[in-house]
């Protein structure tokens, strides 16, 4: 990494990261980009196939428009072309799995000053005994796998 080029600007974009991060988790888990691409454009129309807060899932849309994971024209709401092919559930190259694991790992990271002044884990290991815990760990193996399986080959 050019650490030549650190500056607030670019210091704080790192420290940020994680709303990016945070916006992709809720809608994988949400299931968002698999109800656009059956066809839900309005926020009103996601919300209610999610069921959740319409002024919310705006909000929400609006951001993975603003990452580039959406497109918005007017009031509709649309995926592109590589949310369509990784993030719809039905895609055969979907990795919302892996997403979803990530999920999971992110309270863990978030106490690392703890765990580097202690020495010691701040928290157990994700429990499988959650079955959504449990799947998307596997099926995040296999998402990994199934990408580097043909590089492998």
């Amino acid at each position: 990494m050019d650490t030549a080029n650190y500056h607030p600007g670019r210091l704080l974009a790192i420290s940020g990261g994680f709303w990016q991060a945070s916006a992709l988790h809720a809608a994988v888990k949400l299931d968002v980009f698999s109800v656009i691409a059956d066809g839900a454009g309005l926020a009103e129309e996601v919300a209610a196939a999610i069921d959740a807060a319409p002024r919310a899932v705006s909000m929400l849309l609006n951001a993975l428009t603003a990452m580039g994971l959406l497109q918005k024209v007017d009031d509709v709401f649309a995926n592109t072309e590589e949310s369509r092919q990784f993030l719809v559930r039905s895609s055969a190259e979907y990795i919302g799995y892996i997403v979803g694991h990530h999920h999971y790992l992110v309270s863990g990271w978030n106490r690392l000053d703890e765990a580097v002044r202690n020495g010691q884990p701040v928290s157990r290991q994700t429990t499988f005994d959650d079955p959504d815990v449990r799947r998307n760990f596997l099926m995040g193996m296999f998402n990994i796998g199934s990408l580097l399986a043909p590089q492998v080959a």
